[in-house]
């Protein structure tokens, strides 16, 4: 059981921590993670460029980082 509570706690950590991205952000982190799609297919679907959807993942990616802090190594 209280491995399960554990298990609930990371998965409302890490939706709050998606929560604070900014919508750019959040979208190619859900396209990439969720969906499986590339960062040159994010960049078509968002008509991006390929650098401005890299810059957003990886900033999105080192927020979630900094807020999670030793949560997201569980």
């Amino acid at each position: 059981m209280q491995t399960g509570a554990l298990r609930f706690d990371i998965i409302k950590l890490v939706k709050d921590a998606l929560a604070r991205l900014s919508p750019q952000q959040r979208e190619a982190i859900e396209l990439a993670y969720f969906e499986g799609m590339s960062q040159t297919e994010i960049a078509e679907r968002m008509g991006q460029p390929l650098g401005t959807v890299k810059t957003w993942m990886r900033r999105a990616l080192q927020q979630m980082r900094d807020e999670l802090g030793g949560s997201a190594t569980a």
